[in-house]
């Protein structure tokens, strides 16, 4: 009790675990790992442009990533991948509170750490991590909007738009979840579109998206193209992809059966408990038909499906798991459930620390994470500096090689990406000439340099054009190479010293 005689209230056991957890897996990961990985790097090269689109997905995960980098450098991807589960979880709560009750719906929140795009795909956050929230909250709103109080239905068809708008933003493949909504709704109450709710959640989404819209038009659709060929299965089409798919997402599912299956959870015990039929139906749905959808359409098109694809379509999966056991029985086994889930916590934990800390004395390859990032950014900083009297503000080349300089400089540089304007349309030829341009490549990956003809082909007197090679100390080298690479600096006449 306080002095004033009120209670205090103190975090439960469960809750102190928790922060420890998203404590751990946002500082380790940045203080073991010398580099991000490669959709980070990626992600933060595009949010410095904020722009409304990008060559290859919608902005609104490069805008996080560029931001929460600006705001707590290396720590900041890492805290974004952890908020994105704990506001998924939030979202999983309410509905599993709705749908099974107080008593089960904390455990169905915290038993999505046992599924695995829960725990390590966290470490990158992507357009994929950045649906979780999007996804969970969707269903949440959707639900209420079906089987909620009527006289708050307006309320939750603005979030339903809200949501669905940055979802859109996040990743296309949300249109996925939205459809299928769609159909849960319509099977629901026919009428549906008679009524203003509906319209009011399509106006917000189409607000929310307009700036996008309008760039992907005027950038020819870039996304589409790039998706098309992500997705194509080439000569050969893979008519089974949809099941291998589906495979895949069961093997994400394998610490969640573990977990069970040692608890009691067995199922041949299974049975539905205190869900009424039409929620049945629903939750069946929304758990499993994107999933299935996008199976059977890989399938029938012999498209190639990318497991990581189904990141987002679990947010239900323990709800539905949980649904199938009386509360009392659950009761009973909830000591049990919590010291499995946190085995499982601390072995993932312990295996992403032995991963970023130690297992590159084990690689013939470093990975990506085990490049010397802030030495590279470094290194190149001080070329610049004895080159040019301004600021590094361009860096181009790969997405790899020029976005880890870029973010290794301050301010941080602009990307230039592969020297392509078509990939990085706020580098123009106009700043270009005024600001220059660092080219840099690994040696070894291309035959010379590459092909930069938007720098090569500018008209004479341009620029000043030095280039040579760098040689890095790389300790995560197992052979003790160090990195070679190649650069060609482009320095306006402005900014060249004497």
């Amino acid at each position: 009790m306080t002095a004033a005689g009120r209670p205090i209230r103190r975090w439960p056991l469960w809750a102190w675990a928790l922060a420890a957890y998203v404590l751990a897996w946002t500082l380790l990961p940045a203080l073991l790992a010398p580099s991000l990985q490669l959709d980070v790097v990626e992600g933060i090269a595009w949010g410095q442009a904020w722009q409304w689109g990008y060559y290859k997905h919608p902005p609104l995960p490069a805008w996080l990533l560029f931001a929460a980098f600006q705001l707590l450098g290396r720590f900041g991807p890492y805290l974004l991948g952890q908020l994105a589960v704990l506001l998924t979880l939030f979202y999983v709560h309410r509905l599993a509170r709705a749908l099974l009750g107080p008593e089960r719906a904390a455990l169905a929140a915290l038993l999505l750490y046992a599924v695995y795009y829960y725990t390590w795909p966290t470490l990158e956050f992507n357009h994929n991590v950045a649906q979780l929230p999007a996804w969970a909250a969707l269903a949440w709103h959707a639900h209420q909007l079906m089987f909620g109080a009527p006289e708050r239905a307006r309320r939750h068809w603005l979030w339903l738009g809200v949501w669905a708008g940055l979802g859109l933003l996040a990743k296309y493949s949300t249109a996925v979840l939205l459809l299928c909504l769609a159909a849960g709704l319509l099977w629901h109450e026919p009428r549906a579109l008679r009524r203003p709710g509906p319209w009011l959640a399509l106006t917000v989404a189409g607000l929310i998206l307009a700036p996008h819209a309008l760039w992907l038009v005027q950038h020819g659709g870039l996304p589409f193209e790039y998706f098309a060929a992500r997705a194509d299965g080439g000569p050969h089409r893979d008519h089974a992809s949809g099941l291998e798919f589906l495979l895949m997402q069961l093997l994400a599912h394998v610490p969640l059966l573990v977990i069970a299956l040692a608890c009691g959870l067995l199922p041949w015990r299974w049975r539905w408990q205190q869900v009424e039929p039409a929620q049945r139906r629903w939750l069946l749905g929304v758990a499993l038909a994107p999933a299935l959808l996008v199976a059977a359409g890989g399938s029938l098109l012999g498209a190639r499906l990318h497991p990581m694809w189904g990141t987002p379509m679990w947010n239900l999966s323990a709800v539905l798991l949980l649904a199938g056991f009386a509360p009392e029985w659950l009761a009973r086994k909830r000591v049990a459930l919590g010291r499995a889930l946190a085995l499982w916590l601390a072995a993932i934990t312990l295996a992403m620390l032995w991963y970023l800390g130690w297992s590159w004395q084990g690689r013939a390859q470093p990975a990506r994470m085990d490049w010397p990032a802030q030495a590279l950014g470094d290194q190149a900083q001080r070329q610049w500096q004895q080159l040019a009297s301004c600021p590094l503000r361009v860096v181009a080349g790969s997405i790899w090689e020029a976005g880890l300089v870029a973010e290794g400089v301050r301010p941080m540089a602009a990307v230039l990406v592969d020297v392509n304007p078509v990939y990085s349309p706020s580098i123009t030829p106009e700043r270009l000439r005024r600001e220059g341009a660092l080219l840099v490549w690994h040696v070894g990956d291309y035959d010379g340099a590459p092909a930069a003809p938007v720098l090569d082909q500018a008209p004479p007197g341009s620029w000043r054009v030095s280039q040579g090679e760098w040689s890095i100390a790389w300790p995560r080298h197992v052979g003790g190479e160090p990195l070679h690479i190649a650069w060609r600096a482009y320095v306006p006449p402005a900014c060249q010293r004497p």
